[in-house]
């Protein structure tokens, strides 16, 4: 059983073996000067990329919600037509660049997930992160021009 008597550790209560020897005690950590109610992270290159993981995830998951809830506009052609009139609008085309952004950074984050796990490169994490972000970037980039043209030319 996982908790053990007197008797079976060969230690008495004041931390001297049953020999009458002494054990000697590992010294005690100093508490933190001042912990406070909760304990505080420092922000890192993985714990960022974790947190924009999963609110990519969350906003994945929204967008799919809304984009269903939008397909009952199929069973009729004039809210159908209404409805793509919609996607025109400028406000429709940051939606459309927030959501390739969305996707870009979740498929590229996950890549990198897959690349630690599988084929542990876990010492090149930060350096992955950023070639994987540099990579992100570039489709971002090239992915995101026509809606980022449109909504130029709608401000011009």
């Amino acid at each position: 059983m996982a908790t053990e008597t007197e008797e079976q550790s060969g230690l008495s209560k004041n931390g001297a073996s049953a020999g009458g020897t002494a054990v000697q005690n590992r010294p005690q950590e100093r508490p933190q000067e001042n912990p406070g109610r909760f304990q505080r992270y420092r922000l890192r290159t993985g714990m960022a990329a974790w947190i924009m993981h999963r609110l990519s995830g969350v906003a994945l998951v929204v967008y799919l919600a809304l984009h269903i809830w939008g397909l009952r506009a199929l069973t009729d052609r004039a809210a159908y037509n209404a409805l793509i009139a919609k996607y025109h609008a400028p406000l429709y085309k940051v939606g459309e660049f927030l959501l390739l952004a969305a996707v870009v950074y979740h498929s590229m984050n996950g890549l990198r997930i897959v690349l630690i796990d599988l084929l542990g490169w876990s010492p090149n994490q930060k350096r992955l992160f950023w070639t994987l972000s540099l990579v992100a970037l570039v489709l971002l980039g090239v992915g995101g021009y026509p809606s980022l043209y449109a909504l130029y030319h709608w401000i011009a």
